[in-house]
């Protein structure tokens, strides 16, 4: 009875045995993310990530070296501009023999070392005569005569301003520097500019303006104060003047502005240009607003 159940259980033992799976021992090589496509982590998985980062690295390769391309192309224009600066009034100077002949009177008003240059130019091959007004409250013109007195050939006399008027008739030239040049062809220029352009325009006296590019403005002059600077009144009327002070309103600006009707020619770099030219010269300095935007902003 014994020997009968124990042939039964090892045949139940076998039947079972058989029936069960046969299991294989797992390997490296069969340990592959591709049998779980769903993770990502296959052979596909890591090809796309390979594909990614080789596309992000070289779309940044291409943006660096545009931004290096573009620092360079901004350090060139920078050093350009820079040369243009430093030899912008030299190249004025070349055309003062166009301007100035031997034995004329020449009248300028304050320091003006563009203006200095010009008549220093002038003088290496003619002698002329120099007259300069003096600029109260600053006295420029002191200055200006002082360095245009080193000059063999130009003899160099200092007026006051109020003789301007008188001393116009007897020149043949008016040449003034400018602090800038408007977009109308006005001159915002040292305080007392105004009146000597005035005096020349009465006498029919030719006014020559010596400005390099770098001197346009873009802006119209629709409110002149806008573009002016008060200094303090007491180098015209003293504060120990002090009965006389409380009874006036002293007023010391530091640029006149100049209308354009009262300049006759411009000269730069590039030669000499009358004042309706302007506005082309602006048009090739300065981008239109909108375009400017356009090209910054992209819209």
């Amino acid at each position: 009875m014994v020997d009968e159940e124990s042939e039964a259980v090892e045949f139940v033992e076998e039947e079972w045995s058989s029936r069960e799976p046969t299991r294989e021992p797992i390997s490296a090589a069969s340990n592959k993310g591709s049998e779980t496509p769903a993770m990502g982590l296959g052979q596909t998985g890591a090809l796309l990530t390979r594909n990614l980062t080789e596309q992000v690295t070289s779309q940044l390769e291409v943006e660096t070296m545009t931004l290096l391309g573009f620092k360079k192309n901004i350090i060139n224009e920078i050093n350009e501009y820079i040369v243009e600066l430093s030899n912008i009034e030299d190249d004025i100077a070349k055309n003062a023999l166009e301007y100035i002949h031997s034995n004329e009177i020449i009248l300028t008003c304050g320091r003006s070392h563009t203006v200095e240059k010009f008549l220093r130019k002038a003088a290496a091959k003619r002698k002329f005569h120099v007259i300069v007004t003096e600029c109260v409250p600053t006295y420029d013109g002191h200055e200006q005569a002082k360095a245009l007195a080193a000059c063999a050939n130009i003899d160099v006399v200092v007026i006051p301003d109020s003789a301007v008027f008188a001393i116009m008739s007897r020149v043949n030239k008016v040449i003034l520097g400018t602090r800038a040049v408007m977009a109308n062809g006005g001159l915002i220029a040292t305080s007392g500019t105004h009146m000597v352009a005035a005096a020349a325009h009465h006498h029919a006296t030719q006014v020559v303006v010596c400005a390099g590019p770098y001197k346009h403005s873009p802006w119209f002059p629709f409110n002149d104060d806008r573009f002016n600077i008060l200094l303090s009144p007491d180098a015209v009327l003293p504060y120990r003047e002090g009965d006389l002070v409380n009874t006036v309103d002293v007023v010391s600006p530091k640029y006149d502005y100049v209308p354009p009707e009262l300049v006759d020619i411009f000269v730069d770099s590039m030669g000499g240009h009358l004042p309706s030219y302007l506005y082309r010269l602006m048009q090739e300095n300065y981008d239109d607003a909108k375009d400017f935007a356009w090209n910054i902003y992209g819209q």
